[in-house]
């Protein structure tokens, strides 16, 4: 278990070890550097939780044809959230701890944290390290997992028509192996996610309470805070898996159930404009501290604006003596302009640090999933015509 943060020279947040299951996985040797064995671990994961149900469900021939109305092939939910979500959601943690661990340096090297705060910080990081290798938080993630799959299975799994999950006699073995081990695993993998992003909020609200050095004149338009802006990008691999939770989970409905791309399409946007709101909140915690560091500054570099414009007016306005220095070459008008466009970065200070390229990328990763939606309207063969037909 992790005692506490690491050297600074190679500082985390959390541990690509950490957790039970890390550890299991640690022990086979699933974790270490090579590429190839996280995608091994990737693929482990689609042997467990996909392969068996298409061997059940081509046994019981609910696979392809016609023998229930809605066969394993037909079915875009469960193909899109074990070949696609589940190995995202498994890239997206190495690449989370990654980022994470980029901004943890860059709150180091860049002297935000005051040195006599620096035990603070450090305390935040090793709380957060031993939650995240917690037994019992990994064990009550995999309650949650198997409640949420027995309940959303059992209970609120409308009939209707036959599936290769369930007939009219009841559940068939794909279905019980659905239930009881595949989705198990993805509403694990994908708590487990969610529970990385609680952990780095709340240190972001530890952080937040600490008197940060902010610099109002800072560029990036947050005191210095830009990379914490842009570190929320980290998560894009995460809102991209469970996108396509969403998005597979719209296909279901529009073809299995009379669904419409129409009916659905405020549904989506309002998932979309959620989940950003809901990953950009963490950047809430710092609004006060930046809202006051702004008035601040605005109140002292207004007083340091009027000592130099004074001084300016004095020398080349109201002085009209012929032994003053020439005009042409000085550096007094450039330094009129610096400390102007100083103050302009003071004025456009945010409340709230967020960057509008980690927000892009953000919208892009939740939006995108949906996107093959489009062909339930308007076939993709007609779509790659028509487009073909703009760009000749």
């Amino acid at each position: 278990m992790s005692k506490g943060p690491r050297s600074n020279t190679d500082p985390v947040f959390v541990s690509q070890s950490g957790g039970l299951t890390n550890r299991i996985a640690g022990r086979i040797r699933l974790l270490e550097p090579p590429v190839w064995r996280r995608i091994l671990r990737a693929f482990l994961l689609i042997l467990l939780t996909w392969l068996p149900l298409v061997i059940l469900a081509a046994f019981a021939g609910h696979a392809i044809g016609t023998n229930v109305v809605v066969s394993l092939w037909r079915d875009p939910e469960v193909n899109a959230r074990f070949l696609l979500a589940l190995p995202l959601l498994e890239a997206a943690e190495v690449f989370g701890i990654f980022w994470l661990a980029l901004q943890i340096r860059q709150f180091l090297g860049t002297d935000i944290i005051p040195p006599r705060d620096r035990p603070q910080f450090d305390a935040a990081i090793a709380q957060s390290q031993r939650w995240q290798d917690s037994t019992i938080s990994e064990v009550v993630m995999f309650v949650i997992a198997i409640a949420a799959s027995f309940i959303s299975r059992h209970y609120m799994l409308s009939g209707g028509h036959s599936t290769w999950e369930r007939l009219a006699t009841g559940m068939t073995p794909a279905g019980w192996w659905h239930m009881l081990i595949s989705l198990p695993i993805l509403y694990f993998f994908l708590l487990r996610a969610l529970w990385i992003f609680v952990l780095w909020s709340w240190f972001l609200l530890r952080v937040s309470r600490i008197e940060l050095n902010l610099t109002p004149t800072h560029p990036d338009q947050a005191g210095g805070l830009g990379f914490v802006a842009y570190g929320q990008a980290s998560f894009a691999p995460m809102v991209l898996a469970l996108s396509v939770v969403v998005s597979a989970g719209c296909a279901y409905e529009i073809y299995h159930r009379g669904g419409s791309l129409n009916s659905l399409k405020y549904h989506v946007i309002v998932y979309v404009v959620l989940i950003l709101c809901l990953v950009h909140l963490p950047l809430l915690a710092f609004a006060a501290q930046l809202s006051r560091r702004r008035f601040e500054g605005l109140l002292r570099f207004g007083n340091l604006i009027w000592r130099h414009d004074s001084a300016f007016d004095e020398k080349w306005l109201s002085n009209d003596s012929k032994n003053r220095e020439p005009l042409l070459g000085t550096m007094d008008i450039q330094s009129l302009a610096h400390i102007a466009t100083a103050y302009h970065h003071i004025q456009e200070m945010r409340m709230i640090p967020i960057d509008r390229a980690a927000l892009a990328v953000l919208f892009v990763s939740a939006a995108i999933p949906f996107l093959p939606l489009i062909g339930t309207e308007i076939p993709f063969p007609e779509i790659i015509a028509k487009l073909g037909e703009l760009l000749i």
